[in-house]
């Protein structure tokens, strides 16, 4: 299955342009820092529309992913 992915910074220069162009698209790539405060938010402010995307797939390089997996055992063991 292919996936239509448009890379995406929010604030950039013809936002509404890029807007227009994701009623076409069913993925888009943006840097973690753009969504992380309002990601950590939503989880700390226990907004109902975050469970939606619970079971929803992301892709992340496999580095940020070891680092991940070693931040999550190292906080088991302390």
């Amino acid at each position: 299955m292919q996936r239509n992915i448009l890379p995406l910074k929010p604030t950039q220069p013809g936002h509404a342009d890029v807007v227009n162009t994701l009623k076409h698209e069913t993925h888009i790539e943006v840097q973690l820092g753009d969504i992380l405060p309002a990601l950590t938010d939503a989880l700390l402010s226990q907004r109902l529309w975050i469970r939606d995307f619970s079971e929803d797939k992301i892709s992340i390089s496999k580095d940020f992913y070891e680092i991940i997996m070693a931040y999550q055992r190292l906080k088991r063991t302390a």
